[in-house]
């Protein structure tokens, strides 16, 4: 028989739990609330305090560079289209935010290399969100370790030099910031706006009417049960724009088929399509 965890888990999250980080959660329920009651499951789970245990948050600077590639070709596309007066992009399942500041890093690198050519910058804003509360905390306090900086992104680092400060040594034993840690420059999060949110429901755009030119969901698409696979691509397609892109992981494109969507590639790079 199932547990009631694994069951609220694919109820509300859409996910398959894995049964240690199941183990995980009932202690934190019986310490902190004496139980696991259908309420105290139902308070945990939609307030998003249920996902810190049970999903993956995983996540570093300019993870798959051959995406960031094929972004870099198609911002001069979106520069030149009449109906795209800013360049409105979602970061899903985004963790502590990695992947919504290396695009604020790109795109401010190629607006740099247009005002240096006397061209108009880009205009862009970046919604970026997860479920988990505890991780779009992190993702807005924008401080990140070594680890976050891999070598396979390593190509792109340069684009992340100019807003990653490293902060000097602290002492042990004081409670303060270890020595390595970045932070990530306040100026990047003009653009950027982190908040919580449940793929499982309609994905809020910026605005209704307009949708998302892009949607980066990578990485995220392999947890959900195959029987909410279907939903989540779904609210996926709703959000975007017609002839807006879906990009999702190298490893998971192959899997997917977003409704009212086109299968696409650009060299190595497998992406969706909504028609025009």
């Amino acid at each position: 028989m199932t547990d009631p965890i694994s069951l609220a888990a694919e109820e509300w999250f859409g996910i398959k739990a894995d049964p240690g980080d199941v183990k995980r959660l009932q202690a934190w329920l019986c310490e902190s609330y004496g139980g696991e009651s259908s309420d105290i499951l139902r308070k945990v789970f939609s307030s998003g305090e249920a996902a810190a245990f049970l999903t993956v948050n995983e996540t570093y600077f300019f993870r798959e560079p051959l995406h960031f590639t094929f972004l870099l070709d198609l911002l001069p596309v979106f520069q030149k289209s009449s109906l795209n007066p800013s360049l409105r992009i979602c970061s899903d399942a985004v963790a502590t935010g990695c992947e919504a500041y290396s695009i604020a890093m790109l795109i401010e690198a190629y607006n740099r290399a247009r005002i240096l050519e006397k061209e108009k910058p880009l205009s862009y804003h970046i919604d970026a969100f997860d479920i988990n509360p505890k991780v779009i905390e992190a993702a807005c306090q924008g401080l990140y370790n070594p680890r976050s900086l891999r070598e396979d992104g390593s190509s792109f680092h340069y684009m992340a030099n100019p807003y990653l400060k490293k902060l000097g040594t602290s002492a042990k034993g004081t409670g303060q910031r270890p020595e390595g840690v970045y932070l990530v420059d306040s100026s990047l999060r003009e653009n950027i706006r982190f908040f919580v949110h449940n793929l499982m429901n309609e994905i809020p755009s910026i605005n209704s009417d307009l949708g998302y030119d892009l949607i980066f969901f990578r990485n995220a698409f392999i947890y959900f049960t195959p029987q909410n696979r279907g939903r989540i691509l779904s609210n996926l397609s709703a959000a975007l724009k017609d002839g807006g892109i879906l990009m999702m992981g190298v490893s998971e494109t192959a899997g997917a088929n977003p409704p009212d969507m086109e299968a696409k590639n650009k060299g190595d790079v497998f992406y969706f399509q909504k028609p025009l």
